[in-house]
């Protein structure tokens, strides 16, 4: 993917626009309390870039907590502010038990891998 760089804040999150207006952001291991915020800066540094849409790849996540799901509400929410959407990819088994308990899964559309996901906001 074009312009695939790693934020400056942490090396467990990459980045790219994939077209204008959608950016794939994709963690990698747990998305916690710790790590809550420089996912939430890469995601920002999208938006600010031109990305209306966003795909979180979370192929890569090996845990989702609570301040990961609250993460995710809350860009859904800017994501509907600015008129786009928050597409989730890649689910592990984990992060999908965490959004499905909480029943989370009706808020976001899922796909099986980042490219699904652009593909079906094009």
């Amino acid at each position: 993917m074009a312009d695939e760089q790693t934020t400056p804040d942490t090396a467990d999150v990459a980045a790219s626009l994939v077209s204008p207006e959608i950016a794939v952001v994709r963690p990698v291991g747990d998305v916690d309390t710790a790590t809550a915020s420089p996912l939430r800066a890469a995601i920002q540094e999208q938006v600010t870039a031109g990305a209306r849409h966003v795909v979180l790849d979370l192929s890569g996540v090996e845990f989702m907590g609570s301040a990961g799901l609250a993460l995710l509400i809350a860009e859904r929410e800017a994501a509907i502010a600015r008129e786009g959407e928050l597409r989730l990819a890649g689910v592990p088994r984990t992060a999908g038990r965490a959004l499905s308990l909480t029943g989370l899964t009706e808020l976001f559309d899922t796909y099986p891998d980042a490219d699904a996901a652009a593909a079906d906001l094009r």
